[in-house]
């Protein structure tokens, strides 16, 4: 019997160290594309894709040679080369579309997706493929089209937390553009219990509850949409002062003067373009009059 399990506990590992990420592999891949050796960085990644016989992770290691091809030599044939090596169908053609979408090639990319099956792709692309396909529908003007993408986007099972964020945000935009202000505050409210962290879409989910807020005449809840809020952890300085610009003008909708000068007064701090300081203070000086 403890011969039996010993025999399985190496079987089991040697199955588990065959198809095991090399990280080792990726950190110098890292380090090549930061030294802009693209060529060398590809190489080892398709290397890496070839000799692995697990399709999740023959995909990882072409989808990092295809933010090469994409991103960095911006190279559409190459890209389409490389996607097409991958090994499994579904993850393949997500690739394509990835490729197609990023290079603008939006009618192709819907006459390619047309007679897929993306609603069974695997866990892992399904709410990026449905993003991609919502900001091809942007680009053509296809408001509802658009939509139905976003919120499948967010209701995809596994969605990483930046897929689910943006759709919901994305979702509550274009439900605010129908005049449907109840299901755009849902949809921002939802938006904002994805995660604490300050991604630029939860910041401009909260800026847009805001107002969504004030334009119902619900002050009170619109300043309580700040609750918790810790500007000082928000790096983006542009960000920053979005939020606290948007703060200051709920405290001035709910009638909370004193506040909101001083909240203006943290914006003026912030290292941000003189022409949105000499706004900020016009308006202050104007305060100043009326009080």
């Amino acid at each position: 019997m403890n011969r039996l399990y010993l025999l399985l506990v190496c079987l089991i590992s040697l199955g588990g160290a065959s198809h095991a990420i090399d990280y080792t592999a990726l950190s110098a891949v890292k380090r090549l594309r930061t030294e802009k050796r693209y060529d060398e960085a590809l190489q080892k990644l398709e290397a890496l894709a070839k000799q692995t016989d697990e399709a999740s992770e023959n995909f990882t290691y072409l989808s990092q040679a295809l933010d090469i091809t994409v991103d960095s030599l911006k190279d559409v044939d190459r890209s389409l080369a490389l996607a097409a090596t991958i090994k499994e169908p579904a993850l393949r053609d997500f690739a394509k579309l990835r490729v197609l979408a990023d290079f603008e090639r939006y009618d192709e990319a819907l006459a390619f997706v047309r007679d897929k099956q993306v609603a069974f792709w695997p866990t892992r692309v399904l709410g990026q493929a449905h993003g991609i396909l919502a900001t091809i529908y942007h680009e053509k003007k296809d408001a509802a089209a658009e939509l139905w993408q976003w919120q499948l986007a967010a209701a995809a099972p596994g969605a990483e937390i930046g897929v689910r964020g943006r759709a919901l945000r994305e979702a509550g935009v274009l439900f605010q553009k129908q005049g449907n202000t109840a299901k755009a505050e849902e949809q921002f409210r939802q938006a904002l219990k994805v995660t604490p962290a300050n991604y630029a879409w939860r910041v401009d989910s909260l800026i847009a509850l805001s107002r969504l807020l004030i334009e119902s005449q619900r002050t009170k809840e619109a300043v309580k949409a700040f609750d918790g809020t810790d500007f000082t952890k928000v790096t983006s300085i542009t960000a920053r002062g979005n939020l606290l610009e948007a703060y200051a003008r709920t405290l001035l909708a709910a009638g909370k003067k004193i506040k909101a000068i001083e909240t203006f007064d943290q914006l003026l701090q912030l290292d941000l373009p003189a022409t949105w300081k000499d706004r900020i203070n016009q308006e202050l000086d104007q305060m100043a009059e009326e009080f």
